[in-house]
């Protein structure tokens, strides 16, 4: 995994779960999860996807992918020019490819034009995806449980901008959470069986930080920092680096 480091957009981190440790990527852009996905899907086999987001990346990308066998630099310039600016097509595409198998997606809004066609979603070569979809940790009911029993390995994935509101007086202006309403959304009253069912077989962790979509970069520093100290501190209990 040496070869990630060579990714000048993606800052690498290795945490702790218990007495496993665990990559952790952090970016800017979440299309840039793809390649991190793809690649270690080439090593140990398709991931399955627990997404925590403010949308609902599941639009059908409009280039096939490359094939996880493929080189790093094709893989993440296929996430950097051929995936859509909008961010919200990786995840589709990571399934196309073969680095994903099923995802748990908690989005909180956006649903996609065709959503309801999407149980299972069946890829251009006819393999067929779970999705099962929740609006929060808190509505993660037994389907999404089920999904995370039966998983072999576990990409967690998190987009800051979960962490946003539009604001009421100026619909244009996004609202960064504190950390306690952070807290809020991740650690609901009776979500320790999804998490320790979750960190029990997370095999990397996806960070994007997506400071456009958070305020901006002052207000996304503030987000990050207020995400950190539930996240790493009351969440996984280790330092946030």
């Amino acid at each position: 995994m040496n070869e990630l480091l060579s990714l000048a957009h993606v800052h690498r981190v290795t945490t702790h779960l218990g007495e496993r440790t665990v990559d952790l990527f952090v970016f800017d852009h979440h299309r840039g999860a793809f390649a991190l996905w793809a690649r270690y899907a080439r090593e140990r086999g398709p991931l399955t996807l627990v997404t925590l987001d403010r949308h609902m990346d599941l639009e059908r990308p409009a280039h096939a992918p490359p094939a996880i066998s493929s080189s790093l630099e094709s893989l993440d310039g296929y996430a950097r020019w051929k995936l859509s600016p909008k961010n919200d097509d990786h995840v589709l595409a990571a399934m196309e490819a073969g680095a994903l198998a099923d995802a748990a997606v908690l989005a909180r809004s956006h649903a996609p034009t065709g959503l309801a066609q999407m149980h299972p979603y069946n890829d251009a070569g006819g393999r067929p995806h779970r999705l099962e979809i929740a609006r929060t940790v808190e509505d993660a009911g037994p389907e999404i449980l089920g999904l995370v029993r039966t998983a072999e390995r576990i990409a967690l994935d998190i987009d800051l901008d979960c962490f946003t509101t539009l604001s009421d007086a100026h619909p244009d202006e996004v609202v960064p959470w504190d950390a306690e309403h952070i807290d809020d959304f991740l650690r609901p009253p009776d979500s320790e069986e999804f998490w320790k069912l979750v960190l029990a077989k997370v095999c990397l962790v996806t960070i994007a930080r997506e400071p456009y979509h958070c305020g901006g970069l002052e207000r996304g520093a503030r987000l990050w920092g207020a995400f950190s100290q539930v996240f790493f501190g009351r969440l996984l209990g280790v330092p946030a680096p």
